[in-house]
C-alpha cells in the first residue's frame, strides 16, 4: 500500500462510476464503458510521463491523482456556480483559480520528503470511494434480474382471418386537449378531428395512472396498477430496478410473443423504454452501440460537462463542427426524427403480425423542435412563458408529423392497424391534477364497440385490446390516478378525475 501507488486508477474510476451510480435508472452500464477505459488509459499515460520528468514514481502518482482530481471536478463546481449566479462560475474566472490550486498542491507534494503514508493514505480512501458506485451499479442490475414479473394471465388466441398490427405509440408529456387550451393556449380541436376522421375513437377525460413514465409502462403492460403486480409497491419499498424488471419482462411482451407476434422497438436514450432484445430493434446513428464507434453517447457528454474539458470546448471549439463533441439536443433530433421516420415504414423490417412499441420523446422537454420543425434550443429547465411557448411548438411540429405518420400505416399496412396513441402523463410544470391529464386515441377497427368510458386510463389498455381481438377475459379496471415526485415515486397521491 505504500509502494503501490493505484489512488491514481482508482480516483479516474471512481468519477466515471459515480456517475453511472447515480443516473443507473436511467441508463445501461455499458454506457460507461468506453469513457471508463479512457480515464484509465489517460490516468497511466500522465503517469508514465511524470515519472520520467519527476524520476519518482511516488511523487508522479501523486501529482497525477491531483490534477485528475481538479480536472473532474472543474465542471461540476463551474455549473453549480453558475446555477447560482455567483461571480465565479465563469471560465475566465474560474479556470485562473483551478490553476492556481493545481499549482499550490504541486509546491506541497514537491516539499514532502517521503510520500510513502500519503500513498498508503491515498490508496485507501481511493478503494474505499469506489466501493459504493460499484454496490450502486451491481445491486441495480442485480435486483432488475431477480425482480419477478407480472403474474397476470388469460388464455389469448389469434383471431379468425388476418391478426392485425398493434401499435404502441406513447408520446411523453403530450396532455389533453382542455389543458392544452388552458394552460398553453392552444385550441388542439382540429388535430383532434383529425385523428377521429381517420377513425380513432378519442377519450375525452383521459387521465394517467401514474405520474412519471415508467411507473405507467410498468403497469399499462403489466395491465394491473402497481400494488397488485408486487406487494412491495404496496407499502412503498420498490424501486426502479423492479420496476426496470417489469417493463422488460412484461405481460404484454410475453402474450405478444406468445401469439407469433414479431416485436419491433426503438432507441430512446433512456434504458427503462428501450427493448434491445425486439426481434428489430432500431437504432439511430447516436445508439450507444453505434456511438461507441463515433461520437459522443448523451452519458459521456454529460460527464464530459463536469470535467475541466468544459472550459476547453466552450473557448476554443464550440464554434467547431466537430464529430466528437457531440450537442445533446442535436442528439435528441436525430433520435426522435429516426423514430417518426421510421413508424410509417416498417412493413420493410417485418412481415407477419407486428408489435411495435414507440416511445417518442416529445413534448417533454428539452425543447428541440420549433412549429415547423425547426431546430430550436432553450435553456435546460426553462419556465414560464418560455415554456409554455416551447411546449406549445413541439406539440405543433408533433401534429403534423403524427398525421402524416398514421395516415401511411392505416395506408400502407397489409393487415388492420391497431393503435394506441397516448401521452404517459401531463406536462412537468402544472399542477398536481394536471400531470395526470393526458392524450389518449385508439385505432380499433373492425370491431363492434359499445361506449367506452370517458375516462379510460391506460392501465386498460391492452386488457380492452386482448378482449376485442384475442379473446381475452380481463375486463376494465376502475380508473384511478396517483401523483408521486420523482424523489419519492412511491408516495402516492390520489388525483380524482376532475374532467370539465
Amino acid at each position: 500500500m505504500k509502494r503501490l501507488p493505484l489512488h491514481a486508477f482508482f480516483l479516474a474510476a471512481y468519477f466515471v462510476l459515480a456517475l453511472l451510480g447515480l443516473n443507473i435508472d436511467q441508463v445501461r452500464p455499458l454506457v460507461a464503458l468506453r469513457p471508463l477505459l479512457l480515464a484509465l488509459a489517460g490516468t497511466a499515460l500522465l503517469l508514465i510521463l511524470l515519472r520520467l520528468i519527476l524520476r519518482d514514481g511516488l511523487r508522479a502518482a501523486a501529482v497525477t491523482t491531483l490534477l485528475i482530481g481538479l480536472f473532474f471536478t472543474y465542471g461540476h463546481v463551474y455549473h453549480f456556480l453558475e446555477g447560482r449566479g455567483i461571480f465565479l462560475g465563469r471560465h475566465r474566472l474560474l479556470l485562473p483559480l483551478w490553476a492556481g490550486l493545481a499549482g499550490l498542491g504541486l509546491w506541497w507534494i514537491a516539499r514532502r520528503r517521503s510520500l510513502a503514508d500519503l500513498t498508503r493514505a491515498l490508496n485507501i480512501i481511493g478503494a474505499v470511494a469506489l466501493i459504493f458506485p460499484i454496490y450502486q451499479i451491481i445491486s441495480f442490475e442485480a435486483r432488475s434480474l431477480s425482480a419477478g414479473a407480472s403474474q397476470t394471465e388469460s388464455a389469448l388466441r389469434l383471431p379468425q382471418g388476418q391478426a392485425p398490427d398493434v401499435y404502441f405509440i406513447i408520446l411523453d408529456e403530450y396532455t389533453r386537449g382542455d389543458l392544452m387550451q388552458e394552460g398553453f393556449d392552444w385550441d388542439n380541436t382540429e388535430f383532434l378531428h383529425s385523428l377521429e376522421e381517420m377513425g380513432f375513437v378519442i377519450i375525452p377525460c383521459s387521465q394517467s395512472n401514474y405520474a412519471q413514465t415508467e411507473l405507467v409502462l410498468a403497469s399499462v403492460l403489466n395491465l394491473d396498477y402497481l400494488p397488485a403486480l408486487d406487494e412491495r409497491f404496496a407499502n412503498g419499498s420498490g424501486d426502479h430496478a423492479l420496476l426496470r424488471r417489469l417493463i422488460h419482462n412484461s405481460a404484454v411482451e410475453d402474450a405478444f410473443r406468445d401469439l407469433g407476434y414479431t416485436s419491433i422497438a426503438f432507441e430512446t436514450g433512456y434504458a427503462f423504454s428501450e427493448f434491445e432484445d425486439a426481434d428489430f430493434y432500431l437504432a439511430s446513428s447516436q445508439s450507444v452501440s453505434r456511438s461507441m464507434r463515433s461520437g459522443m453517447n448523451a452519458f459521456e457528454v454529460m460527464l464530459f460537462n463536469s470535467t475541466a474539458g468544459l472550459a476547453v470546448y466552450d473557448m476554443l471549439l464550440r464554434t467547431v463542427d466537430s464529430p466528437v463533441v457531440q450537442d445533446p439536443l442535436e442528439i435528441k433530433r436525430q433520435q426522435v426524427l429516426y423514430t417518426l421516420d421510421w413508424l410509417p415504414r416498417l412493413d420493410e423490417q417485418a412481415t407477419g403480425p407486428r408489435f411495435v412499441f414507440a416511445h417518442v420523446l416529445l413534448p417533454h422537454q428539452p425543447f428541440v423542435f420549433g412549429p415547423n420543425g425547426e431546430a430550436v434550443s432553450y435553456p435546460e429547465g426553462v419556465q414560464g412563458e418560455a415554456y409554455v411557448q416551447a411546449y406549445r411548438g413541439q406539440i405543433q411540429f408533433l401534429n403534423q408529423r403524427l398525421l402524416g405518420i398514421l395516415g401511411q400505416i392505416l395506408a400502407r399496412s397489409e393487415r388492420q392497424a391497431v393503435i394506441i396513441l397516448q401521452g404517459d402523463t401531463g406536462p412537468g410544470q402544472v399542477s398536481h391534477a394536471g400531470r395526470m391529464q393526458i392524450l389518449s386515441a385508439l385505432y380499433l377497427p373492425g370491431v363492434e364497440l359499445e361506449e367506452l368510458p370517458q375516462g379510460l386510463s391506460p392501465v386498460n389498455n391492452f386488457r380492452l385490446v386482448f378482449d376485442l381481438y384475442f379473446g381475452g377475459s380481463y375486463g376494465l379496471l376502475e380508473d384511478r390516478s396517483f401523483f408521486s415526485t420523482y424523489n419519492t415515486p412511491l408516495d402516492f397521491e390520489p388525483i380524482p378525475n376532475s374532467c370539465p
